[in-house]
């Protein structure tokens, strides 16, 4: 994937501070890609019948061919598909103990960019409370004021869409392929914000509110 630059380097911290946040991160991680694993089950379980509900009575065999070519991808490259977005997602927790306040990731072009942004505006209103309480545990965290973390909505759009690219589909399919991760994975969202807010919880971060 030429567009999204990878790296495994880690800024060093003190040695005490740098494996605490590292453990936390990793147990926190490992839950929220558990909880993922089996939101992309469903989404490539339900695929089939979201698909069928939209081509029902179209009489346009374009339609039809993009309907089955997404089928057939989500089939036979979701395992690859999913371990794509969760290399993705890797970095962007690097990014966190690396305090990079920055999503990290480019954004597709514009007209479709605005349409991630609508989806991920309506995650972010509905879940303000809970993703604010999770910023001011990872700003603890990192003992750093952050503006950005892992579990925005933007986040995980942004990964699924880049990810999205080793499914071999136009990038029409792939939008449409989009429309069902929003459907079967973010409209769950709070599961995995709730999941990862007693994660934090139970390693003992707790939340600092800005001064």
């Amino acid at each position: 994937m030429n567009s999204v630059k990878r790296t495994a380097d880690i800024i060093v911290q003190p040695q005490n501070r740098r494996e605490r946040s590292i453990y936390v991160v990793k147990n926190l991680k490992k839950a929220v890609d558990t909880k993922l694993k089996y939101l992309f089950e469903g989404l490539c379980i339900n695929a089939a019948d979201a698909l069928f509900e939209e081509q029902f009575g179209t009489a346009y065999s374009d339609d039809l061919a993009r309907h089955f070519n997404i089928t057939r991808a989500l089939r036979v490259r979701s395992e690859v598909h999913f371990q794509e977005f969760r290399m993705l997602q890797a970095q962007v927790w690097v990014n966190l103990l690396n305090k990079k306040n920055q999503v990290g990731l480019v954004e597709p072009d514009q007209e479709f960019a605005e349409v991630l942004h609508r989806y991920s505006e309506r995650n972010r209103n509905h879940y303000k409370i809970l993703l604010e309480e999770l910023r001011q545990r990872f700003s603890a965290l990192t003992e750093s004021d952050l503006n950005f973390h892992p579990l925005l909505p933007l986040n995980f759009y942004l990964c699924f869409w880049h990810s999205s690219e080793c499914l071999e589909l136009t990038s029409e399919e792939r939008q449409l392929v989009m429309v069902l991760f929003n459907r079967f994975v973010m409209d769950r969202f709070g599961q995995v914000l709730a999941l990862a807010n007693q994660s934090l919880v139970e390693q003992g971060i707790e939340p600092v509110a800005r001064p």
